[in-house]
């Protein structure tokens, strides 16, 4: 039985940064999430669609990684594929090179439907409602990174930012919703964090985490809803700062894989943030942490910020292993 499926189209994304600047680049939301989860041991299969122009070869990238692929079908069209454009202070204009087909609940596989968790990860609308009612309807613990239905097509192919007017039903499904602040006001129809979280609470979720995107030198921050508070979490810094493509859909992960570990939203935050931190020192998606490695980095943190709220939680659990 699979530990997790992560649903969504993979991608190749052209990536410009002042750093650098590489094409088709292998990518996706499912793409890091699937890779972040084999490296914290995680059992992980990938459901997703592809066009006739996907180098097929792409996917030894997940298998080699122990990845199950059997879920990745090749459609006729294209291969969604975005322009991804950073500045100095990680913020990244999109343009929409190309988009693949949805997902269907009849392009599900059997083996996928008993996982144990279910991560749906779309980057450009293409999981439909009956396909996360599928999904959902089981036993499986559903986590839900909403971007994809956040995004539409302006001039010049701009990807902008919209509502989500089907938000309600979708987020019914939902146990744990991870999402940016960038995107909270979309989501929740108000720019006030506190009360957003909470709107978005009573649509479904039991947990809402919410990644604060910062500089190179400070990476992601967080706060996380749960049981009615908000938790913050600071930021663990990268070592080195390479690219910030995919250090969401890891933390995400990495959240979600902790928090059915620990049941301890404010320590999974935490370690989601760790897991950020060491994609965000290699490009695309080249550098996953092991659990041993978070938890090192976790441990050097608090050893830095003693004087952090999180450090009663992050010793508890660090002293558990």
């Amino acid at each position: 039985m699979l530990d997790l499926i992560v649903v969504g189209n993979l991608a190749y994304d052209d990536i410009i940064t002042p750093f650098d600047r590489r094409q088709r680049v292998f990518g996706g939301s499912v793409a890091y999430a699937a890779l972040c989860a084999a490296r914290l041991g995680q059992k992980v299969g990938v459901v997703s669609k592809v066009g006739r122009d996907y180098d097929m070869s792409d996917l030894n990238r997940l298998s080699q990684a122990g990845v199950d692929v059997r879920g990745v079908k090749q459609a006729d069209g294209t291969t969604t594929r975005f322009e991804c454009v950073y500045d100095e202070r990680e913020n990244r204009e999109q343009r929409l090179l190309g988009a693949c087909a949805p997902i269907l609940p009849e392009d599900i596989p059997d083996h996928c439907l008993q996982a144990k968790k279910v991560a749906l990860l779309p980057v450009f609308d293409e999981l439909p409602y009956q396909t996360v009612a599928m999904l959902a309807a089981g036993e499986s613990l559903v986590c839900m990174d909403p971007q994809g239905y956040l995004r539409s097509v302006g001039q010049g192919k701009k990807v902008v930012q919209v509502a989500w007017d089907e938000r309600e039903r979708f987020l019914a499904k939902v146990d744990v919703l991870a999402t940016s602040l960038p995107e909270l006001e979309a989501l929740a129809g108000t720019d006030d964090p506190g009360e957003a979280v909470h709107l978005l609470a009573d649509y479904g979720p039991q947990i809402v985490l919410v990644t604060r995107e910062g500089g190179a030198r400070t990476g992601f921050s967080s706060f996380v809803y749960c049981e009615g508070q908000v938790h913050r979490v600071p930021a663990i810094p990268p070592r080195a700062f390479v690219d910030p493509g995919g250090a969401g859909d890891s933390s995400a992960t990495a959240f979600f894989i902790e928090y059915e570990r620990t049941g301890d939203a404010p320590w999974s935050a935490l370690f989601a943030l760790a897991a950020a931190s060491f994609v965000m020192e290699g490009f695309g998606a080249s550098n996953f942490g092991t659990r041993d490695q978070m938890m090192g980095r976790i441990r050097d943190f608090v050893a830095a910020h003693p004087a952090q709220s999180i450090v009663e939680v992050a010793e508890k659990w660090l002293a558990a292993g």
